[in-house]
């Protein structure tokens, strides 16, 4: 399963926030540390603010901190912020609904692979993503 590039910018900046939780990044700063495209970043930082995750603290010693501790931050949060839930509930053969009232050869077992990706984005909180071996 793949996230949309947005999402995996989403868990990489909030991933790094929540390594150096309590201090605070301006948005060049994240840029340098993550490689993020700056017009790409810019809009993540606005977006990831408004759904709540960060907060920007303006002045001179201002910049990116945590809004919520990460052990309070769902995965399932902040996929569906930055992309949806809904995903995951597309056809993995690609059609927009089963054909002929009946399901598609892989439509249990994509029901399956889907529940338990979800329980894994509800059961997962932020600071798992901290603990990992990511290099940034």
């Amino acid at each position: 399963m793949n996230f949309s590039k947005t999402t995996s910018y989403a868990f990489a900046t909030l991933s790094f926030l929540a390594e150096h939780e309590g201090e605070k990044y301006s948005a060049k700063a994240l840029h340098e540390q993550l490689k993020i495209p700056w017009p790409y970043l810019r809009q993540l930082l606005t977006s990831l603010s408004k759904a709540g995750f960060i907060k920007s603290v303006q002045g001179r010693n201002g910049g990116f901190i945590l809004q919520k501790p990460a052990h309070l931050v769902t995965l399932a949060e902040i996929v569906d912020a930055v992309e949806g839930l809904d995903v995951l509930g597309t056809c993995i053969m690609g059609l927009e609904k089963c054909p002929f009232n009946h399901t598609c050869a892989l439509h249990d077992v994509w029901d399956e692979v889907r529940t338990s990706i979800l329980n894994i984005l509800y059961n997962t909180t932020l600071d798992r993503l901290k603990k990992s071996d990511v290099n940034y």
